[in-house]
């Protein structure tokens, strides 16, 4: 569990650099995914998450995303997320356990899973690599490389950009280790209307279980 919240929540300082030739066409094209994100008033995703171990085995798991403004509700493998800017509930769901804890202004960005959208300002090389046709729709692909190698548990990131979209496709992480995870996105709704609600732990609504305040 922590290995996957911890892949999701790395997309929160994942950003970009100089490297290499066409940098000029990724940055181009991640400045045109984030600027229309940030356009959004909320945005609600479906996902899919995939691990492919080095022998070649795929474990699969779908999750959702919410989002408005720094507010997020993350479902992953069995476990919620709810982010209301100020405090963080962790809701294993098989344990009727929560864990609440405060949103370190310092860290906020870090344990946003919703930056997964607009992973562009620092902490990462990139080049663009291509452009092609994959799953019926017209996508760039652009590659993400931690400038500090050493201390990162990933040695690339790949990105598929929907290119009529300007929405981010699919994230795929090359561990050094010889796993990979993809998170592709299903479904992408915007500028609905989501009650804040929706991003806090309701006690009331899940009777028994067990808080743990860290606060």
């Amino acid at each position: 569990m922590k290995k996957v919240i911890s892949l999701l929540s790395v997309l929160a300082i994942c950003s970009v650099a100089v490297f290499g030739q066409n940098t000029k066409n990724a940055k181009e094209i991640l400045d045109k995914v984030s600027q229309k994100t940030k356009s959004y008033s909320s945005i609600n995703i479906s996902y899919s998450l995939v691990h492919t171990s080095p022998d070649g085995k795929n474990d699969k798991a779908n999750g959702t995303l919410l989002m408005k403004g720094n507010k997020y509700q993350l479902s992953v493998l069995d476990n919620i997320l709810y982010c209301d800017g100020k405090n963080l509930w962790t809701y294993m769901v098989d344990e009727k356990e929560v864990v609440v804890s405060t949103v370190d202004n310092g860290d906020s960005d870090m344990m946003n899973p919703a930056k997964v959208l607009t992973m562009y300002e620092k902490g990462f090389k990139y080049k663009f690599i291509q452009d092609r046709f994959e799953a019926n729709r017209a996508i760039y692909v652009i590659d993400l490389y931690p400038e500090d190698i050493d201390n990162s548990e990933y040695s690339k990131v790949r990105l598929s950009i929907d290119k009529d979209k300007s929405q981010l496709w699919k994230a795929e992480y090359f561990a050094k280790d010889g796993n990979k995870y993809t998170i592709t996105v299903n479904t992408f709704k915007v500028n609905e209307q989501i009650p804040d609600a929706s991003f806090t732990f309701d006690k009331a609504k899940n009777p028994g279980v067990k808080i743990i305040d860290e606060r």
